[in-house]
């Protein structure tokens, strides 16, 4: 079985192997210097050979998976630039160590090409490498440390090399060959400073800081190759060059073993132009100290690090104070984000109770104004969110200009706002009502649209003792009394005020909140709500049956709303109801009456088939009419239970359509979807007649007030036998309401009604129990109402 060696295994076998001509070359060196007769060739193998080795490791980092396509590119540009440099080096190597070959001048110029175009090469993969943005500032400081540390590499490449070399040799070449020397020194140090300070996505950094730390050694080695250019110690130039080699390839290396490196951050080095600083320092204390020969170029290098460093400590210092500034308005803008709505810009729930609950530690009064819009809904169902939002920031603006300077204006949250208005009791307050009535009377143009907003305001002002929870909540029980009082109204509310506004204001909110929780929850299931006394639920459904007058049977039912208030027991619709509808509620309470009567029309037809009620009737608001989502609620409804629009009847009052053309129209949408349409109470109000005429009803139910007396009553009597004509001639069903005895059964079967309802046969019962009662109705189909 062939073994493959996994690519990082190999790097690291050729990393050692370079490490291995480092050492035979030192040790050729040593014994070389100390006058053994050693052979040459094996000099001239080692730096050819780790160099290739380098170039061979190179090349397995650009092939390295995952790598990012700039990092390919780095690792073959230097796979390029170390083969070059390693055909420049044997070919001086040559020349090196048989300087007294009269060929080896030429030699040494043949090999100059190949060495400074890999030296460009390996700069300008460097150089090309991407950094991370940066700013202005971040520039400037850079800049500055690099400066710092040329100043200071330079001074001590003037003082230990290029000084000492000037003061032995006069010749112009040698001057401009050192001059080059320096120059290509200095331009590694960039290359190093760029690397090291900025840092490289691409490249793993431990990679680069070996790479850096190759190009410093390499044109450090460079500089001060004069200094080393006695015949005994021959082999060092090609050791500063197998280091090279050596930190190339560990850099290769660990590049085939990162792979893809993580973007890098400018590393932390802020403390090196310090090191410069004290380097140079030193360096001029040696001098002046000394023979005093160098004093003026150091002091001078010296001076121009200081200078270098204090410029950039002043940008710094500047950055800095800029940075700090940014934070400060970072923090700002935070804490008016969590206190301030991102839509209005009003201050939102959180900072209205700070700040309210500040109000009430001082001495004057205060006055709290909550303000709901009516009928806000509607516009964001018919017109969209976006119609709704531009709504909202108007009316944002006009409640800013309707108060002070100096007093709160807060948007709690959907369309519900309120005022903080300090040292002001009640009359001021009800200025300022009246200015918002004023203010919200002028239509809102918005996109296509032009809008006329009203709303209800609650007035409380505080007490002494009050607290913040006391205010609000006298605040919301007049918000629910204004609008108890009709659309675009205020209230205040006073210590005293009648217990029955007080009741029914709390009996609002607290029905928002069960209406809320239902609409909130999926569908139960019948079994659930057959048993509405064991239910969590507050809100149930109970069901009267309507029945045929001539056997009893069940042929219908009509769906009855309770509410099993948490703490006071069942509340009678009579009080729930009449709060519903001042309040708005009656159209979310109608729709979830509407979804779970549907749901429960189709259990029975499913369970019981033909012996089934064969329709439900749900009562409809007059407000509900006028909804412009109901017809959408009442087809969501039926789909939704999977119930044919034949097995419903909606119940309307006269007064529900009288004088409303848009009711009329919502009946007529309604009966285009095959959904029945009964006119409830009918006889009780001025316009019936007419109505006969201009709505699209399918049946009449006569009003309880016409049952209660027909056997006693002649009137009565002649009454249901007028409707009974006339639905007869329009061909209407008849229902006839509140039968509560058999004598009354009787005169209406004369009179030709069919159906009937009441507690003669039954009272609104759960669902099983009218499951119960119309199981034993014969397999027949009954009859449709």
């Amino acid at each position: 079985m062939i073994e493959h060696k996994s690519p990082v295994s190999s790097s690291r076998r050729l990393v050692a192997a370079v490490a291995a001509c480092l050492l035979a070359e030192m040790l050729w060196t040593a014994l070389f210097a100390s006058g053994v007769p050693v052979p040459k060739v094996p000099a001239l193998l080692t730096v050819p050979l780790a160099l290739g080795l380098a170039a061979l490791i190179a090349r397995a980092a650009a092939r390295a998976p995952g790598l990012p396509a700039a990092g390919r590119r780095f690792w073959r540009l230097m796979t390029a630039s170390i083969a070059l440099i390693g055909v420049g080096a044997t070919i001086m190597g040559h020349a090196r160590l048989h300087p007294e070959d009269p060929d080896a001048l030429r030699t040494v110029q043949a090999s100059a090409p190949a060495l400074v175009a890999g030296v460009g090469l390996a700069l300008y993969a460097l150089l090309r490498l991407p950094t991370r943005s940066m700013t202005r500032g971040e520039w400037i400081r850079l800049g500055l440390d690099g400066l710092t540390v040329l100043i200071s590499t330079a001074t001590f490449l003037w003082h230990l090399a290029l000084r000492p070399m000037l003061e032995r040799h006069t010749d112009v070449r040698l001057a401009l060959g050192l001059l080059l020397l320096s120059m290509t020194c200095l331009v590694a140090l960039v290359a190093v400073m760029k690397v090291v300070l900025l840092g490289s996505g691409p490249v793993s950094p431990r990679s680069m800081r070996l790479m850096a730390a190759a190009v410093l050694v390499g044109g450090l080695g460079s500089a001060v190759s004069p200094l080393i250019a006695s015949p005994r110690w021959v082999g060092l130039q090609p050791m500063i060059t197998l280091v090279e080699a050596l930190l190339v390839a560990c850099a290769g290396s660990v590049a085939v073993s990162a792979g893809a490196a993580p973007a890098t951050r400018a590393a932390a080095y802020s403390k090196l132009p310090y090191f410069a600083v004290a380097a140079t320092s030193l360096l001029l204390a040696a001098v002046a100290y000394g023979d005093h020969t160098d004093v003026g170029p150091v002091a001078t290098g010296a001076i121009a690090v200081s200078a270098a460093v204090g410029l950039r400590q002043l940008v710094a210092l500047r950055d800095n104070a800029l940075l700090l500034s940014s934070v400060r308005r970072h923090e700002q803008r935070m804490r008016y984000q969590a206190s301030h709505d991102a839509l209005t810009g009003l201050v939102n729930r959180a900072r209205f109770a700070e700040l309210l609950t500040s109000a009430l530690l001082g001495q004057g009064p205060v006055a709290v104004l909550l303000i709901d819009l009516d009928d806000f809904k509607g516009i964001n169902d018919t017109l969209g969110h976006g119609v709704g939002d531009e709504v909202l920031v108007t009316v944002a603006e006009r409640l800013r200009r309707a108060v002070r300077h100096d007093d709160v204006v807060a948007r709690l949250g959907g369309d519900e706002f309120a005022m903080l208005l300090r040292d002001v009791d009640a009359v001021p307050a009800v200025d300022v009502a009246g200015r918002i009535h004023d203010a919200l009377g002028t239509p809102i143009h918005t996109t296509g649209h032009e809008l006329l907003v009203h709303a209800s305001v609650g007035i409380a002002t505080s007490t002494p003792g009050d607290v913040l929870e006391t205010l609000l909540r006298n605040a919301d029980l007049a918000m629910y009394a204004a609008k108890e009082r009709g659309k675009g109204g205020h209230f205040v509310y006073v210590p005293g005020m009648t217990t029955r506004i007080v009741a029914h204001a709390e009996l609002g909110a607290q029905l928002r909140d069960a209406i809320d929780a239902e609409l909130s929850r999926p569908s139960g299931s019948s079994r659930e709500l057959s048993r509405p006394s064991g239910s969590s639920r507050q809100l149930f459904l109970l069901y009267q049956p309507i029945v045929r007058l001539d056997d009893g049977r069940t042929a219908a039912t009509e769906a009855l709303v309770r509410w099993r208030h948490p703490s006071r027991g069942v509340v009678p619709p009579l009080e729930f109801i009449p709060a519903a509808e001042q309040t708005g509620l009656i159209v979310p309470l109608g729709r979830w009456v509407l979804r779970e009567a549907c749901r429960q029309q189709a259990t029975w037809l499913r369970d019981l088939g033909t012996a089934a009620p064969q329709s439900v009737s749900v009562n409809v608001a007059g407000r509900q009419l006028t909804d412009p989502q109901f017809v959408a609620d009442v087809v969501a409804a039926l789909d939704d239970a999977g119930l044919d629009a034949r097995h419903l009847t909606l119940e309307v009052t006269e007064t529900a359509v009288l004088d409303s053309a848009e009711a009329v129209a919502t009946l007529e949408a309604l009966r285009g979807l095959r959904v029945k349409l009964a006119l409830d109470d009918f006889g009780t109000a001025a316009s019936s007649l007419g109505l006969l005429l201009t709505c699209p009803v399918t049946s009449l139910k006569l009003d309880r007030t016409f049952v209660a007396g027909i056997t006693t009553v002649a009137r009565q009597e002649a009454v249901a036998t007028a409707v009974i004509r006339m639905a007869q001639a329009l061909d209407l069903a008849a229902v006839a309401e509140g039968i509560e005895t058999q004598e009354q059964a009787r005169m209406l079967r004369h009179l030709g009604y069919r159906f009937g309802q009441g507690y003669l046969y039954a009272r609104p019962l759960p669902p099983d129990e009218v499951a119960a009662m119309s199981a034993p109705a014969l397999a027949g189909r009954n009859p449709s109402i």
